[in-house]
């Protein structure tokens, strides 16, 4: 008896123990899963010889899906028709939907279009490949492409090899090979045969695998590519634990080669001239919208009186893409609708210019506002127009003008009645000055001076100095306006290595706009001063025609976009300071690492 207690003593407690067990917490489903899909078999054979059906399985260890994969997937050699690709479980399916050429090596690249279906893992640069034939191509070709005027890496360009070494081929002949760059910029062209290639970069615009449109942006090198391979040496870094040194141990592996090209994508000047719209706003002034900066002033004439000389006054914008033609007439510009015959430089299929005349109706509808009802007691006779100075700023840098503009072209500006006095003592004090009228838009005027540092300045113009087309005249103008202090500023200084005679040093703002530039001199020292606080930017434009900027490229006539060569670190300028730049040499500079640390990737818009 005591026996059967004791042994039912034990199977109770063992059962609490095991219940206690199984209860100590909610099971958790495993660690989560970050392994993307492998592929355990495929029809064919990855790399398999004499395969000539149209359709390719390709199976996984788990559900997959497919990502934007119609922008990321593509065909190497480039087929007429994109193969007809879908994801069906663990299942990935693959039909062309034309003959395969023979004897060909196919490469099916995925990019990173592969997931899994739960946790969207990523299948990193899957691609897959076989032959028509008794061999299949195994070399590659692999580089970075950027933007030339940036160095911005962009995502889905083409990249092209031609055997056909002519430079006439990108325009008439499909590629042989061909990748697509991913976001960093990167390609790598797979299971390229032996042989000598040109390569090249395409934004394809109408798909057909050729630089035949002038918009579609490009890139090409000028060496030729001899694809092969070669054993390199790398550095195997081991940590020794108890002493905590770094011992380096190197290894030899085989690569392909050429793995580092360099292209730099840019587009051409591709844009014809044509008018865009015009419009009339007002009754003496007739603008035109052009799409791109003409090269030669516009001419325009009253249809049918073309005898009528000095009846405009032309005004362009900054871009020259717009110009306006101001009557000075009141015969002409008090009349509802005129016959304008405008004339403007355009080019040919054969890049021989032009003149291009449109005959354009300009009407002027005049919407008057309804006067308010006034009572007898506050009848006060309408106040008189008068000129106003409009583009006036209330501070300017130490180094800058003072501009203002007019509403209207004026027919007269008396500059002997401007006075300009600094407030730099109790009595203001008048001062000497330099009047400019703006050449490029007759409605803009300059004052330059020799401007000191935080002092107010007050410039005054008598009533009546100035007229315009419509009559009116203006008001005594009293203008205040403040230079900014020598503290509000700040100044860099570099010393540059090696310096050649046509590197152009630009200073770049937060948006990337040149705020100053200046060539380097044969010591390689230069100064930037009055720079307003902020965070700027450094690069050297190689400016192989000494023209003041950077200049795109032209394939046409196989020029390179011009060589951009930045800083390396982002510089940081405040109030009252001065910063001594490290020596910046400029040969050990890496686009790579650039673009990596302080460029987005861009996607290519399909």
């Amino acid at each position: 008896m005591k026996r059967k207690i004791i042994h039912l003593a034990i199977i109770v407690a063992l059962s609490q123990l095991f219940w206690y067990c199984a209860n100590v917490g909610m099971p958790t489903g495993g660690e989560k899963d970050e392994t993307p899909p492998v592929v355990i078999k495929s029809i064919p054979e990855a790399n398999a010889l004499n395969f000539q059906k149209k359709t390719i399985y390709i199976e996984f260890d788990e559900l997959i899906q497919l990502k934007d994969y119609r922008s990321k997937f593509i065909v190497s050699p480039p087929v007429n028709e994109q193969p007809l690709v879908e994801a069906r479980g663990n299942r990935l399916i693959v039909e062309f939907e034309e003959d395969l050429q023979p004897n060909t090596t196919y490469t099916l690249d995925f990019a990173d279009a592969i997931v899994d279906n739960n946790e969207g893992n990523v299948l990193e640069n899957y691609s897959f490949s076989f032959s028509t034939g008794e061999y299949i191509d195994s070399l590659q070709v692999s580089g970075n492409l950027w933007d030339a005027d940036d160095l911005s890496p962009t995502e889905g360009v083409l990249i092209f090899l031609h055997n056909n070494l002519n430079d006439t081929a990108i325009h008439t002949l499909v590629p042989i090979r061909m990748a697509k760059t991913n976001a960093l910029g990167r390609f790598n062209i797979r299971n390229v045969s032996p042989g000598k290639y040109r390569i090249y970069a395409l934004d394809d615009a109408n798909r057909n695998f050729k630089f035949d449109q002038p918009g579609e942006a490009m890139a090409w090198s000028d060496i030729i590519v001899e694809p092969g391979t070669e054993y390199r040496q790398f550095a195997d870094t081991i940590r020794i634990d108890s002493l905590e040194v770094d011992s380096v141990q190197y290894y030899e592996e085989l690569v392909y080669i050429p793995d580092s090209i360099r292209l730099f994508k840019f587009q051409h000047d591709y844009k014809e001239q044509y008018l865009l719209s015009e419009e009339r706003k007002e009754r003496a002034k007739l603008t035109y919208y052009f799409n791109r900066p003409l090269e030669e002033d516009a001419k325009i004439t009253l249809t049918g009186q073309e005898d009528v000389n000095d009846v405009f006054m032309m005004d362009r914008s900054l871009a020259n893409d717009t110009v306006t033609f101001w009557l000075k007439d009141s015969t002409y510009y008090n009349q509802d609708s005129l016959s304008i015959s405008l004339s403007y430089l355009m080019r040919d299929s054969l890049d021989q210019p032009y003149e291009q005349v449109d005959t354009i109706a300009m009407y002027f509808f005049e919407i008057k506002e309804k006067k308010k009802k006034r009572r007898k007691k506050d009848d006060k006779p309408e106040p008189i127009p008068t000129i106003k100075l409009k583009k006036q700023k209330n501070s300017i840098d130490v180094f800058g003008q003072y501009h203002f503009s007019l509403p209207a072209p004026a027919t007269r500006f008396d500059k002997n009645a401007i006075k300009l006095y600094n407030h730099k003592d109790t009595i203001p004090e008048e001062e000497t000055f330099e009047f400019i009228h703006n050449d490029l838009s007759i409605l803009n005027y300059t004052i330059r001076n020799d401007w000191e540092p935080g002092v107010q300045y007050e410039m005054i113009i008598d009533s009546a100095a100035i007229w315009d087309i419509y009559g009116l005249y203006n008001d005594s103008i009293n203008a205040k306006f403040s230079v900014k202090s020598l503290d509000s500023y700040g100044t860099i200084y570099m010393k540059i290595e090696n310096p050649q005679e046509n590197w152009l040093v630009q200073v770049l703002n937060r948006s990337d706009v040149v705020v100053q530039q200046a060539y380097i001199p044969a010591s390689g020292k230069l100064g930037f001063r009055y720079l307003n606080p902020g965070e700027y930017m450094f690069r050297i434009v190689v400016d192989a025609n000494m023209n003041g900027q950077w200049d795109g490229g032209d394939y046409y006539n196989r020029v390179q976009p011009e060589t951009l060569i930045y800083y390396p670190d982002k510089v940081n300028v405040r109030k009252n300071w001065e910063v001594d730049l490290e020596t910046w040499d400029p040969a050990v500079f890496s686009v790579d690492e650039f673009s990596r640390q302080f460029r987005k990737p861009k996607k290519k818009e399909e």
